[in-house]
């Protein structure tokens, strides 16, 4: 049903001076030229993700030409990518007034309801895009986004699966399939889809985007940073790039990286939430607890921000708001001398959660500890890059306790100061405590690999894949296969970045 009111709105809009319209344009000729000019650099700038630059001459294109779909329909696509959902709607309602079976004005309508977290006028934009389409995969993958915004999982996998049925080559289903298998922790189920998406689109950053997070997910750094650069380049204005690369680069210890990533995303888009989130984090590991609300503040502040990433966010404003006062009750009784019984340790845990951890094993060392607490010290001297000392920490409790997780510290230990052969043979004992322990056994593989026992190495790998199938660094270790024992298991999907030849220094177990 046509919606005539909305175009004679925008009549009255220009009449009346509140929508711009050029000198010419009581020259009829001039004007449909003009507008058709201003209609191909708006699609244009649209294409290149210049969104807001979009926006302001389509707007100029649809006050000149009231009756040209494809201008408010533009019009519409660029006010969503700025972010100007509300406008967006007016548009593209206008779009779908002067041609109603425009089937992707209202999957974009659903969209921009959706953004306004107007569940119920989404799902009825997009039911209406299935009545002019069967199975037409934008409208089932819109579908299946309002059901995962509502919290009903399984209907939206339903969907999902639906969508991709319909359209195999619809790589946005696979995207946000993937994304919902992220948000699930199904790390392996994403990859696989992910992989999927970009390559049948190569040139699809979103799914790119998903795939580098994914890939930082399961440790897979060197792939997760060359995915999220390719993703830039094809998308050099987007926030969520940037500040997808920021997390990576949080992940990597790399603060100052981070930093300038995350503050390109806010340049590019000042309410983005992972940037605002990030920069937050960043505040925190330098002890600047006032700095770091004030981003969470400033990002709870979003009206449009989605309900359960308020949620989240505003519990880490609770925890970050506690944590504050913790550090510096603690740091004023460590400073006076009067620090109370477990409170250089308490303090030593807050410093090491910051990435303090010179610091933070001063100060576990100077609280005289035994058992558990000499554990922590372990730990804090590992992670500060004190091999040797971590190691005759770990070696003397694995002596007197033999426990898989000291073992497998100890080899990490040795590995850092550049024992590999002393650091295999701590795996070893691991293994012989539990045999199946997916840690001792990657490790022990990476150890031999860089020993130049490639034998040994792939043994280790194979067993490791065999025992873990859907392990967290599964596709770490079919990568490496393919590399040093092509045909040793089955072939991988293919891969996007690349290969991971060398194996990466293992990490240490935290005590509990």
């Amino acid at each position: 049903m046509f919606r005539l009111s909305s175009v004679m709105l925008l009549m009255a809009l220009v009449l009346a001076g509140a929508v711009p319209t050029p000198a010419i344009a009581g020259q009829s000729a001039k004007v449909r030229t003009e507008s058709f000019r201003l209609l191909n650099e708006g699609v244009a700038a649209y294409q290149r993700g210049n969104f807001k630059e979009a926006a302001d001459l389509l707007a100029a294109s649809a006050s000149m030409a009231l009756n040209s779909y494809r201008a408010h329909f533009y019009l519409g696509l660029a006010l969503i990518g700025d972010r100007r959902f509300a406008e967006a709607v007016d548009a593209l309602e206008i779009a779908l007034d002067l041609e109603a079976s425009e089937v992707q004005a209202h999957v974009a309508l659903g969209n921009a309801h959706l953004q306004l977290g107007d569940t119920a006028e989404a799902m009825a934009a997009y039911y209406r895009a299935l009545k002019l389409r069967t199975e037409y995969a934008p409208a089932l993958d819109g579908i299946a986004r309002v059901y995962e915004a509502e919290g009903n999982e399984e209907q939206a996998l339903t969907y999902y699966r639906r969508a991709i049925e319909s359209n195999k080559g619809f790589a946005e289903a696979y995207t946000h399939l993937g994304d919902l298998f992220l948000r699930q922790g199904r790390l392996d189920d994403a990859i696989r889809l992910l992989i999927e998406a970009v390559t049948i689109r190569p040139d699809f950053a979103p799914g790119l985007n998903r795939l580098a997070l994914a890939y930082n997910g399961i440790g897979l750094r060197n792939e997760a940073v060359a995915t999220i650069r390719k993703a830039i380049s094809l998308e050099p204005k987007s926030a969520d790039h940037r500040a997808a690369l920021g997390v990576i680069e949080l992940a990597l210890d790399l603060p100052a990286g981070a930093e300038a990533s995350f503050l390109e995303a806010l340049t590019l888009e000042p309410g983005h939430a992972a940037a605002r989130e990030g920069m937050a984090e960043i505040e925190r590991r330098r002890g600047a607890y006032d700095a770091a609300l004030a981003q969470l503040d400033a990002l709870l502040g979003e009206p449009l921000l989605d309900l359960s990433v308020r949620k989240r966010i505003e519990a880490r404003r609770g925890a970050v708001a506690a944590e504050r006062d913790r550090a510096t009750a603690l740091e004023a009784a460590e400073s006076s001398g009067t620090a109370p019984p477990g409170g250089l340790s308490a303090l030593a845990a807050i410093c090491a959660s910051r990435g303090e951890w010179r610091r933070a094993a001063d100060l576990e060392a100077r609280s005289a500890p035994g058992g558990p607490a000499r554990e922590r010290l372990g730990y804090y001297l590992l992670r500060a890059g004190s091999y040797r000392d971590a190691h005759e920490i770990y070696a003397g409790l694995a002596a007197a306790e033999p426990r898989t997780g000291l073992s497998i510290n100890d080899g990490v230990a040795l590995a850092g100061a550049g024992d590999d052969d002393a650091a295999a043979r701590a795996f070893e004992r691991a293994l012989a405590i539990d045999p199946v322990e997916p840690r001792a056994r990657l490790y022990l593989g990476n150890a031999c690999l860089r020993l130049g026992r490639k034998e040994d190495a792939v043994a280790a790998y194979k067993r490791y894949a065999d025992d873990h199938p859907d392990g967290e660094s599964v596709e770490r270790v079919r990568r490496i296969l393919a590399e040093i024992a092509p045909g040793a298991l089955p072939p991988p999907p293919p891969p996007v970045g690349p290969p991971a030849s060398v194996p990466e220094p293992p990490a240490a177990e935290e005590p509990k």
